[in-house]
């Protein structure tokens, strides 16, 4: 991933694992797997989650094609919280 996202909306820390439900508490809306606006990429692993900003297509299909299960989310503020 290029930019991970680590922190909420407030400057909070996301915990290691449930990232897709912190980011929802902070305003963020499931979506479908497709490349928009503002698109976060939350990737499940066993110890912990990652939470990555979708700056370009070209990243966005990246990890649509390859990594574990997925969890597509849109939050208004995705570029902001991944700086």
């Amino acid at each position: 991933m290029g930019y991970y996202i680590n922190k909420d909306s407030k400057g909070l820390p996301l915990p290691a694992k449930g990232k897709a439900k912190a980011l929802i508490s902070d305003g963020a809306k499931m979506t479908d797997a497709t490349y928009k606006e503002n698109l976060i990429c939350v990737v499940e692993n066993l110890l912990f989650d990652a939470a990555g900003y979708m700056f370009s297509e070209q990243e966005f299909r990246y990890f649509k094609e390859t990594s574990p299960p997925k969890i597509w989310l849109v939050h208004e503020k995705a570029k902001e919280l991944a700086e």
